[in-house]
């Protein structure tokens, strides 16, 4: 879970393979320059070098869960469509596209001029064997399986059509092939057994993307790209990109200070005023899709295993107090220091360019005499402890997060202190990430525990958290809320073509989780990056991070 990114981040508390090394210990790039004036001489190569803190676990699109790698993928790979700064989509190796009147087959016509890196001519064949390669070995291909569910047929009609026949509507048709990408059938072919595919790290990946792979040295940190000069879109104006794994935050803003890198794809909340007051540095703080919420068990009693929890948190009432009492202006200040925003859905405004989120949802006001209010009218007594209690049920929850981020602790400490005034007691715990896992889904061992996501840029996956059958060993669920209603309308959200009608549906489901509170959704956190502007202008800021193709291709030195 940890602020987590579905399938790119897709079991990222089991892996967490960051190399490291410091600044000083990093080769240079052929032809880089670490001039502070910035532009590199007149006839040297344009080098971006960009600092993170984590690094690829693999540049195979079968088994890789960690952001890094689809931030790779991005730039190297290419599929028939993507997500544009917008949040609509268009064409990547496709030029058009169009679907029957049933919406059960789909054709598209692919770009003039498609060639491999290797300069081989790129064919619908090609893009048909990496699709039905995903769908004959969905095991294989774990982290992409679930993306041509549905998916019938795939064919190449000709070198530039291909069809895509379905076994029934899918709504979010574009959104999942965004994530198929068009892998190299050379570098895939052999492999006949799951583990052998999966254990393939394809660290010389053959792509159609905007750039290509130079070099990936994990044990030094250090990731490199090649512009492509043959792209379709276009040869980029950066010739190079270098990548370069920090052991913490400190070096890497140091390292941006001082110019030894060019951009950072993740500032830490505490440092971004720092940064934004470097000279020659941009800090953007951009409206993400990351959330987080307050997870209350909601798991049926019925359950097995029987959920371990306070029965008050059955209560309406008491989930409608909980929600009262918590100051989400404060986290927001507080806590993230204002580069986040209060949120009331899980589906946060900035997905799909805000055209899914429920904006009519009025969300709780903070007032600590109405949680008083709410309890006191529900039968909850204060007792001399200044704990409320109905009889031999007292308000007293554990509130668990996890320990690899000390913004839970932060968020957690001022939880317990307006539950407090309420007369809830909490008592906060940091658990390690893999243990909170296994005590929540599916064994219901919690009362309130924090966490956060950051959905797809489709609504579908947030939704199906919330489904009954995702609360399950290796499901998405961690609250255990179990509502057939909602199950019904997240299977039809997932046929229904007509975009209007669909919203309809999200919206409704948006609302029905409101109030049902399985979650207490808290905030929307801000996508904070810097980049020298000295040296480059041109990127793209929205939602999906500078580092996307799109703005890699936009962006150029500082003439």
């Amino acid at each position: 879970m940890s602020t987590r990114n579905s399938l790119a981040s897709y079991l990222v508390l089991l892996v967490l393979l960051l190399s490291a090394c410091s600044p000083s210990a990093t080769p240079s790039p052929s032809g880089a320059t670490s001039t502070l004036e910035g532009q590199a001489p007149a006839g040297e190569p344009a080098v971006l070098r960009i600092g993170w803190l984590g690094a690829p676990d693999t540049l195979n699109p079968a088994y890789a869960f960690l952001t890094e790698s689809y931030n790779i993928f991005d730039l190297v790979y290419n599929p028939l469509v993507t997500e544009a700064p917008s949040g609509e989509y268009v064409g990547a190796l496709a030029k058009e596209w169009s679907s029957s009147a049933d919406g059960l087959t789909w054709t598209f016509t692919l770009k003039d001029g498609l060639t491999w890196h290797t300069g081989e001519k790129f064919t619908a064949e090609d893009m048909a064997w990496a699709i039905n390669a995903v769908m004959s070995n969905p095991d294989g291909w774990a982290a992409l399986s679930n993306y041509p569910a549905g998916f019938k047929e795939v064919k190449a009609l000709n070198d530039k059509t291909l069809q895509i026949v379905l076994e029934n509507p899918i709504g979010n048709m574009e959104y999942r092939l965004s994530f198929l990408y068009a892998v190299y059938p050379k570098d895939f072919k052999e492999f006949s057994g799951v583990e052998d595919l999966q254990n393939f790290n394809n660290f010389e990946v053959v792509g159609t993307g905007p750039f290509k792979i130079n070099t990936f040295d994990k044990d030094k940190g250090i990731l490199i790209l090649d512009a492509n000069p043959a792209y379709v879109d276009g040869s980029p104006k950066i010739d190079q990109l270098v990548f370069q794994t920090f052991d913490n935050s400190d070096a890497m803003i140091q390292a941006i200070k001082v110019g030894d890198i060019d951009a950072i794809l993740e500032v830490p909340a505490s440092a971004f005023q720092t940064v934004k007051d470097f000279d020659n540095v941009v800090a953007t703080a951009t409206p993400a899709r990351y959330f987080y919420e307050l997870i209350v068990n909601s798991i049926p009693r019925d359950h097995d295993p029987v959920p371990t929890r306070n029965p008050a948190l059955e209560d309406p009432q008491v989930r409608l107090a909980l929600a009262t009492a918590i100051n989400k202006r404060d986290i927001v200040e507080i806590a993230f220091q204002g580069l986040a925003t209060p949120l009331s859905t899980i589906v946060p405004a900035p997905l799909g360019g805000g055209f899914w989120h429920n904006s009519d949802i009025q969300d709780v006001e903070f007032n600590l005499d109405e949680a008083n209010r709410i309890l006191e009218a529900a039968g909850y007594r204060m007792g001399s402890d200044g704990v409320r209690a109905k009889g031999d049920v007292r308000l007293e929850f554990r509130l668990q997060f996890p320990s690899d981020n000390p913004l839970y602790a932060r968020v957690a400490d001022m939880m317990t202190d307006w539950f407090g005034q309420a007369g809830i007691k909490s008592i906060p715990e940091s658990v390690d990430p893999d243990s909170l896992t296994a005590r929540i889904t599916p064994t219901g061992d919690y009362d309130l525990a924090l966490w956060g996501w950051g959905p797809d840029p489709d609504p579908d996956f947030i939704l199906s958290v919330m489904t009954s059958d995702q609360f399950v060993e290796g499901g998405w669920s961690d609250s255990g809320y179990m509502n057939p209603a909602y199950d019904a309308l997240y299977f039809e959200q997932q046929v229904t073509l007509d975009k209007t009608q669909r919203q309809k549906i999200i919206w409704q489901m948006q609302e029905m989780v409101f109030n049902d509170r399985p979650y207490i959704v808290l905030v929307n956190e801000y996508l904070l990056q810097a980049y020298r502007s000295d040296r480059f202008t041109g990127f793209i800021s929205s939602p999906l991070g500078i580092e996307i193709g799109i703005s890699m291709l936009n962006a150029e030195p500082v003439q």
